[in-house]
């Protein structure tokens, strides 16, 4: 219900926020409309003075001069009428340029309306020239500046994702082919040869079973492209024992950690009980974990320790491998990216399993982070800590 709650008035902060925006443009271009009629106003009262003091100071014929002219402009009946109260010729020149001033405006409006229409057709060409508006008008062309560069740098970022997903699967698909051919060609030659030796059966179904294990690892990181872009993953908070989970998934991971001779030390000061989604947040420290033994160097440690600061919980994974550059950290967590890219699929992922932690990781409300040293490289994970044995039991019904 809060969630609910937050969403509409985040929809209505963004409502009221277009809508100031819209007056407050809509102000500025009232101001300066009124500002340059005011201009206006003010030289014809400072011409009028100025005429009428001089006609004041002057001989007869000036004024009948004047007064010849106003009767040729407006005829000899509202000519003598000006003439005689000329109060309201001032008021009547100023009525003219004020509606003079409207049509202006309201030309200029619609000008650049139709400017903007025509030039819709190439307005995301990263090659076309940009609409140049006044200055009352400078916030138009900012926004339009904004939206544009924000769709084309979307563009672009969707297109390199696009690409990157292209060759993975191609890479993917003909990767596929080793471990499927090896898997036929052994059961093929147990099928074809009966006779063989039960150590030479047993070598070659190990073998088939290896492959056949690469195949259904391949053909799951199919899935998770496509589950990545259609799915939106939602949690299903529970009880969390973070010493636990975590000493459960280091045994999982037993048999590469020993063909590789790493170790992997658990540094937990007291115990801590979270309320999180129990399956995704082991997905995030499974990943994490899977990253630190693909890179650690051999015969080293990998040391994972958590601590409650204050209303955070910081998880944090330590292992010791080649320094990772800067340029490359600040995209560990994008689809599809891959520190060592010359890495085949036999040993590299599908660079798919930081982006799903961090999509995971801020579903929760945190953070993940990554930082390299010549000596280690550290993912740290920070959540908001909601103890287990602070919540009712009825609020753990779902």
């Amino acid at each position: 219900m809060k969630k609910t709650t937050k969403k509409q008035s985040s929809k209505k902060a963004k409502v009221r926020n277009k809508k100031r925006q819209t007056k407050n443009i809509a102000l500025r271009i009232t101001a300066d409309f009124l500002r340059y009629n005011l201009i206006c106003l003010v030289v014809i009262v400072l011409g009028y003075i100025i005429l009428y003091q001089y006609a004041l100071n002057s001989s007869d014929a000036f004024r009948e001069k004047i007064s010849y002219q106003l009767i040729a402009v407006f005829g000899e009946t509202l000519g003598g009428f000006f003439y005689s109260n000329s109060v309201f010729l001032v008021l009547a020149l100023f009525a003219a340029v004020f509606l003079f001033n409207c049509l202006a405006y309201s030309i200029l409006t619609l000008s650049l309306f139709n400017k903007t229409y025509s030039s819709l057709t190439t307005f995301l060409d990263s090659d076309a020239e940009f609409i140049s508006f006044p200055k009352s008008y400078s916030d138009v062309e900012i926004k339009l500046r904004d939206i544009k560069l924000g769709i084309l740098s979307e563009r672009q970022l969707a297109a390199e994702s696009e690409n990157r997903k292209n060759d993975l699967v191609m890479y993917l698909a003909h990767d596929l082919k080793t471990p499927l051919t090896s898997v036929i060609g052994y059961l093929t030659l147990l099928q074809e040869c009966p006779e063989l030796p039960i150590e030479q059966r047993a070598k070659f179904t190990d073998i088939a079973l290896n492959k056949a294990y690469r195949l259904e690892q391949l053909i799951t990181e199919f899935f998770e492209i496509t589950r990545f872009n259609i799915n939106k993953v939602t949690l299903e908070k529970n009880r969390i024992d973070l010493g636990m989970m975590l000493q459960q998934i280091t045994e999982e991971f037993y048999p590469m950690l020993s063909d590789k001779g790493l170790t992997v030390e658990i540094d937990l000061i007291e115990r801590i009980l979270m309320f999180a989604d129990a399956d995704k947040i082991a997905r995030v420290f499974d990943n994490l974990l899977k990253n630190a033994v693909n890179y650690s160097y051999e015969n080293t440690v990998i040391r994972i320790g958590a601590r409650i600061r204050g209303s955070k919980v910081i998880i944090k994974f330590r292992n010791r491998c080649d320094e990772i550059p800067e340029e490359k950290l600040k995209r560990l967590f994008d689809k599809f990216y891959r520190i060592d890219a010359s890495r085949g699929s036999e040993t590299g992922g599908s660079g798919l399993g930081l982006a799903i932690a961090k999509q995971i990781i801020e579903l929760h409300g945190g953070t993940i982070s990554a930082k390299s040293t010549t000596d280690y490289t550290d993912f740290t994970v920070i959540l908001p800590f909601i103890s287990a044995e602070d919540i009712p039991d009825e609020q753990m019904d779902f």
